[in-house]
């Protein structure tokens, strides 16, 4: 435990933990428990337009969904060849939309809405300025809903395995926490664990990681914000 000295790391996988994008005030707002079961949402019209007025709502709460600071420098990262991937559990999209190579959005993102009857997509800000818009232009039923999973759906097959495959692959595992490690991010580091790999957990306070069953010594808890860890990793990878 301690302050990052700086190092070279190879062969990387980096994932960035729910709270990375503003504090997670997006993945707070449209927490999986609050989302409508997919089945209802699908059959009922009357949740599906609920939870249109919900997302809406939510949307102009959070504001405008533009590209971090912090953000801009994981793309830079990313594009170095020892970066194996990105695993991003925030569901805003931006680093898809701003050209991240090497992402998996595990839990899908919120940028776009897909038809859940004929798989035609459709900008979610057209949706959010006119409610005309949540229709299908292909089908012309309005079955459309965010591409993340809703209470019923499990996360995306491919993208789990693909996260399995960095994370099975990789010799160091980069965590970006802040003050919270989900269960997810848990998971995937008793993967990396068992392999003896290393594992460095950012976060801007302490976390309580007596209550992590973290059997090897491979697991680092650096104390640094998020800012700070990825300039330093800028300055590392180059």
């Amino acid at each position: 435990m301690g302050r990052y000295t700086g190092c070279i790391i190879n062969n990387t996988v980096i994932l960035l933990d729910k709270n990375f994008y503003k504090k997670g005030q997006i993945e707070k707002l449209l927490s999986y428990e609050t989302r409508p079961n997919i089945s209802s949402f699908r059959s009922d019209s009357l949740i599906r337009e609920r939870f249109l007025k919900d997302f809406r709502n939510i949307m102009k709460q959070a504001g405008p969904l533009e590209l971090s600071s912090d953000y801009k420098k994981v793309l830079q990262i990313e594009k170095n060849s020892e970066i194996i991937g990105v695993i991003n559990l925030n569901i805003d999209g931006i680093l898809k939309l701003n050209g991240a190579q090497k992402l998996i959005e595990l839990e899908g993102n919120i940028s776009w809405f897909y038809c859940s009857e004929c798989g035609m997509d459709k900008d979610s800000n057209l949706i959010v300025e006119d409610d005309k818009e949540f229709n299908c232009n292909s089908c012309g039923k309005n079955i459309l809903k965010p591409s993340i999973p809703f209470i019923g759906q499990e996360f995306s097959q491919w993208d789990l395995k693909d996260s399995w495959m960095m994370l099975n692959s990789c010799d160091n595992l980069i965590i970006f926490a802040d003050n919270f490690l989900s269960p997810v991010t848990i998971s995937f580091i008793h993967i990396v664990e068992k392999r003896m790999k290393n594992i460095k957990i950012i976060c801007s306070e302490s976390l309580n990681y007596d209550t992590f069953d973290f059997s090897s010594n491979n697991v680092d808890f650096i104390y640094e914000s998020n800012e700070f860890f990825l300039d330093s990793l800028i300055e590392t990878y180059g």
